[in-house]
């Protein structure tokens, strides 16, 4: 635990709610956690190559935004990530 999480859960009573702030903190309400989804899901759709961009570039800024998915519950199949390549 680094000191910014020690100092958010320091007068916290139980280790449930140490947990819970930490959640929060970490993942967002679940309300926060469906806006981030459906963010990251606008982005991945309206994806394309900048024209000063390598394609490694390119492909490393998909990674990152598929890769953002993946803790909030949510991922994006292999072959649509793929198929989104082909496309741009």
């Amino acid at each position: 635990m680094n000191d910014d999480d020690l100092s958010r859960v320091i007068n916290c009573k139980s280790t449930y709610e140490v947990w819970n702030d930490l959640i929060v903190t970490h993942e967002g309400t679940s309300q926060v956690k469906k806006s981030k989804i459906s963010l990251l899901h606008s982005q991945y759709e309206n994806f394309y190559m900048l024209d000063d961009e390598s394609i490694d570039e390119m492909l490393t800024r998909l990674t990152k935004i598929t890769n953002r998915l993946s803790p909030l519950g949510d991922s994006i199949d292999n072959d649509l990530k793929i198929k989104k390549v082909i496309r741009v």
